[in-house]
């Protein structure tokens, strides 16, 4: 299978320039009250499904990229699959930014799964295994909408995930043990680590650098809004304009 997508190859550029901006690291956790999580129920498996499905519909995927992979600008969400304040900003901050810039093609949005946990690990190796049925972002999406502020992950098995979105539940069980996907967990934990990213979801927005501009890369560390995020995609867009 082919996984190396052009946003890929410049992974190594952007770790470099996160070192020149990142702050003294002070853990994974965050602080107490620094994030509010949903305190409703979540909607019903059958529902989630119906859910993700209309807000994902006609977007191109490819891995566990959403969008244009040749856009000029791209948005990194570090995030964590059973992180309720990721949770969250899935619905308030990524929905958002989905309908506004990636269903148009301006941008495209990959999801670098970040591990803490033996669950959530679980959870980042199925996201990959969908990815090559190019229903990553489905999956992701479906997690965090089946999650509660307590529940830490969905409420669903990570073969219930897959399942209810209609995967080949067998060619993806066997995806989830590729090699490859190890290895981009341990990419995204170094962007982490040299980032100092502290707490999550951390957005990275990345523009290409053209003739008329240099290379955009900003950092959106949590808790992060949607107006945020798009007054940032809009600079990197202006560059690249």
């Amino acid at each position: 299978m082919k996984v190396q997508l052009p946003i890929l190859a410049g992974i190594g550029a952007l770790a470099l320039a996160l070192a020149s901006m990142a702050p003294p690291a002070v853990g994974r956790s965050a602080p107490p009250g620094r994030h509010v999580a949903r305190q409703i129920a979540p909607p019903s498996l059958t529902a989630a499904v119906a859910a993700v499905r209309a807000e994902l519909r006609g977007i191109p995927q490819q891995g566990l990229v959403l969008g244009n992979s040749s856009s000029p600008v791209t948005v990194f969400e570090y995030a964590d699959l059973i992180c309720p304040p990721c949770a969250t900003a899935a619905a308030t901050v990524v929905a958002p930014v989905i309908k506004r810039f990636v269903v148009n093609g301006q941008i495209a949005i990959k999801f670098e799964p970040i591990v803490e946990s033996p669950l959530s690990e679980e959870l980042a190796l199925g996201a990959f295994a969908a990815g090559e049925q190019n229903l990553g972002w489905d999956y992701t999406q479906l997690a965090y909408l089946r999650s509660t502020a307590v529940s830490d992950g969905p409420l669903d098995s990570e073969e219930s995930l897959a399942g209810a979105l209609g995967l080949n539940v067998r060619l993806w069980r066997a995806a989830t043990s590729r090699p490859l996907w190890p290895q981009m967990i341990e990419q995204a934990a170094r962007v982490a680590l040299i980032g100092g990213f502290a707490a999550y979801p951390v957005f990275v927005v990345r523009s290409v650098a053209n003739a008329f501009a240099p290379p955009f890369v900003k950092i959106l560390r949590a808790p992060v809004t949607a107006a945020q995020l798009s007054a940032t995609i809009r600079r990197a867009l202006r560059g690249n304009g």
